[in-house]
């Protein structure tokens, strides 16, 4: 099984505070990631660095077995943009464009950014849809959806550019606790077609049932990591009991 990412060392401070430490982790093809850890551990800034919204200040990043910054040093402009073709982020707020319809949302990146006609991105848009259980609401803007529905949209966006990796920035954060669980849903059906993905995320039983690897972070390092069953369910390090503590108690 192929290594789709690989993180060594990677740094990044703001206004000269450190957030990240030098992390090293890497994902298969096909996997999921579930990262953890408690608020400003460092968690989201690592998907925004691996999805070019943030650069790093050093370290590696190699993603489908291409650098998009070896040793602190970033590869070209035009070898940036091929990589980013492959990623995919999800945000916590949707970032739904609100002047657009459902439909348009999903369109216009595959128009603008893969190139295809518009009958290509409409075809692709239809099957995502119907697949996030939206097909009725295509003509819909996002102001006319639900929170649960707004963020099925911009995973069907996400997932309109065909990338090999899916990032998750806490996927139900902005939800009231009963839309989460068709979120949740969702990409555990990702995760059943063999998508590989790393997700943010403060929900611990979804964590524990859908990733193959869990990391958990605190204060800009990885304090623990392995399978969910050792790390959620049996942590060794007491941090992470800590942490952990609060969910299951």
């Amino acid at each position: 099984m192929e290594e789709i990412i690989k993180v060594t060392g990677l740094k990044k401070s703001f206004n000269n505070v450190e957030i990240i430490k030098g992390i090293d982790f890497s994902l298969h093809t096909g996997k999921v990631m579930g990262i953890i850890g408690p608020s400003g551990s460092g968690k989201s800034t690592v998907l925004r660095c691996l999805s070019q919204l943030e650069t790093v200040d050093d370290g590696s990043i190699e993603i489908c077995h291409d650098f998009l910054v070896k040793d602190g040093v970033y590869c070209s402009k035009e070898e940036s943009r091929k990589i980013a073709l492959s990623t995919g982020l999800v945000f916590q707020n949707f970032n739904l464009f609100p002047h657009m319809s459902v439909l348009k949302n999903i369109m216009d990146p595959q128009i603008h950014v893969l190139k295809k006609s518009k009958d290509e991105a409409y075809e692709t848009a239809l099957k995502l849809l119907d697949r996030m259980n939206l097909s009725e609401r295509a003509d819909y803007y996002p102001c006319q959806l639900s929170g649960g529905q707004q963020q099925r949209v911009s995973i069907a966006r996400a997932l309109a550019l065909n990338p090999k990796v899916l990032f998750f920035d806490e996927p139900t954060s902005a939800l009231d606790p009963e839309l989460t669980g068709e979120i949740l849903s969702v990409i555990r059906d990702l995760a059943s077609d063999k998508m590989t993905m790393i997700i943010v995320t403060h929900e611990m039983a979804f964590a524990r049932d859908t990733s193959d690897y869990i990391v958990f972070m605190d204060g800009g390092v990885i304090v623990e990591e392995g399978k969910p069953e050792e790390v959620i369910s049996n942590p060794k390090q007491e941090r992470t009991k800590a942490f952990l503590s609060r969910f299951t108690s």
